[in-house]
């Protein structure tokens, strides 16, 4: 009987030692740790230029802004910094369609620039989780790389302020984020202030694919 009782409490005392392990294993840390991981974009955009008078105020009439549709790639580094929460650096090349007409001329508006973004990302789940929703904000700067040409408005670095809301998917080998992203235009992007100002913003649906 004592041998009966003694593999027993044996077998107890395992159990509650491998529940403890196993509690401790898929408890979220809130230890501060950097973790790199890297990953590429992209993604469409359509663009929401404004335009403006010298003063800052709406301007409704001419010249008219034709807003289209852009497409947009880039490679970025996540810095998981605790579980929930990253911070990630971006790099984004985009391409647009959008005009300006003026005197009966019609000039393209920033065809191409390069864009360098800092976000801040919250997870809402926990890491174990195979879908993740997230979002993040941070600033953006924009620079024109095709705006000098005879057939282009002149324009010149601008900044932006970035929200977003997305879905961290886990593949196994790989995160696939697909997120909506909308991004205001905090300056003028036009270099000749005199002829009005010029406002850039957008909406965007992005890929996005980390490595683990």
């Amino acid at each position: 009987m004592s041998h009966t009782f003694s593999f027993i409490l044996c077998v107890s005392i395992a159990g509650i030692g491998f529940t403890q392990t196993s509690g401790q294993t898929v408890k979220e840390s809130t230890t501060i740790t950097v973790r790199p991981a890297f990953g590429f974009n992209l993604g469409v955009d359509y663009s929401l230029v404004s335009n403006m008078t010298p003063s800052g105020e709406p301007l409704l009439c001419s010249p008219v802004i034709n807003n289209g549709p852009g497409f947009r790639l880039g490679v970025f580094g996540d810095l998981k910094i605790q579980e929930r929460f990253s911070l990630s650096q971006k790099v984004e090349l985009s391409f647009n369609s959008t005009t300006l007409e003026h005197n009966n001329q019609t000039k393209e508006l920033d065809p191409v620039n390069l864009n360098f973004m800092l976000h801040g990302k919250y997870n809402l789940g926990k890491k174990v989780s195979k879908v993740n929703p997230y979002f993040y904000f941070g600033p953006a700067l924009r620079i024109p790389l095709e705006n000098n040409s005879a057939g282009s408005i002149e324009t010149k670095i601008s900044w932006y302020g970035d929200v977003a809301l997305g879905l961290d998917i886990d593949f196994g080998a790989f995160y696939m984020s697909p997120e909506f992203r909308f991004s205001q235009g905090l300056t003028n992007m036009r270099k000749d202030e005199s002829a009005g100002k010029l406002r850039s913003s957008y909406a965007a649906f992005v890929l996005n694919f980390t490595g683990k």
